[in-house]
């Protein structure tokens, strides 16, 4: 088929990217009423929506505003679900696995480029992705919010390794600690998210005379001088969410987040920081 005479490839671009866009903000806001404004979520359905007398400054904003802020961009990238070959082993592949994040407040003061963080993570042996539902999921972010969100859980991060391995029950903690009191107490708040009991059999504490120093000094990269790395920052992170991954799904599930964590689509959120 010829093109028209008065066909016109701007007008066209629009009228494709439109009807492709708008399909998909109809199907990820078809819970929502289309022609109203009385919810947060229905003025959003509306801000995401591509009218026939938009520009294409309007169009591009509206597709930033629902693949960045409304929540969609989540689905673009497949979390990295590496297995390393001694749980492959160990036949834990696949299970459900829970990821406990933690981030530093830095002072204005603090010399340091960047925050340190955390991550603790756990497998739901006795679960798999087609048996895990909505109201588990609910039960988990609840159980967390309990153990690391009233009072905000605070890690405090040193330069020895404690370890917990219950491979039974899908633990395998490796945490940089002050001390061995330090890395038992942040086990057990682990084990108490599914109420687990302890077992100092399955710990073990690693002292070194190792240094890390809090200034180690600067390097030059691209000609300029800046700050190296601190490599095992004693200080304190703080927890800020948890999210559970699926095997099968794309789409990370967020259990618990403080305001600080800025997700969308959370089960339980925390007010305070």
């Amino acid at each position: 088929m010829a093109l028209p005479a008065n066909f016109s490839p701007v007008e066209h671009l629009h009228d494709l990217i439109r009807k492709e866009h708008n399909k998909r903000v109809n199907t990820w806001f078809k819970n929502q009423r289309k022609d109203s404004l009385e919810t947060p979520k229905e003025n959003a359905y509306q801000a995401c929506l591509i009218r026939d007398e938009d520009d294409a400054n309007t169009m591009l904003l509206r597709k930033l505003f629902f693949e960045f802020d409304v929540g969609q961009a989540q689905s673009l990238q497949a979390p990295i679900y590496g297995i390393p070959v001694t749980e492959h082993q160990r036949g834990v592949e696949f299970k459900p696995q829970v990821k406990l994040y933690f981030k530093e407040r830095l002072s204005p003061t603090s010399d340091r480029l960047n925050p340190a963080t955390g991550e603790i993570t756990f497998r739901l042996m006795n679960e798999a992705g087609q048996t895990y539902t909505r109201a588990k999921a609910e039960a988990m972010a609840k159980d967390i919010k309990r153990e690391f969100g009233n009072p905000i859980f605070v890690w405090d991060k040193g330069i020895y390794y404690y370890y917990y391995r219950d491979f039974e029950r899908g633990y395998d903690l490796r945490l940089l600690v002050k001390s061995k009191t330090e890395g038992e107490r942040i086990a057990k708040a682990v084990l108490a998210i599914q109420g687990h009991p302890y077992n100092d059999d399955f710990s073990d504490f690693q002292e070194h005379t190792r240094a890390y120093p809090t200034n180690p000094g600067n390097q030059t990269i691209y000609g300029q001088s800046v700050k190296k790395p601190v490599k095992r920052p004693t200080t304190e992170v703080r927890f800020r969410y948890a999210q559970l991954l699926l095997h099968g799904r794309l789409k990370v599930i967020n259990l618990v987040a403080t305001p600080e964590a800025a997700l969308k689509q959370v089960i339980e959120r925390l007010t305070i920081i």
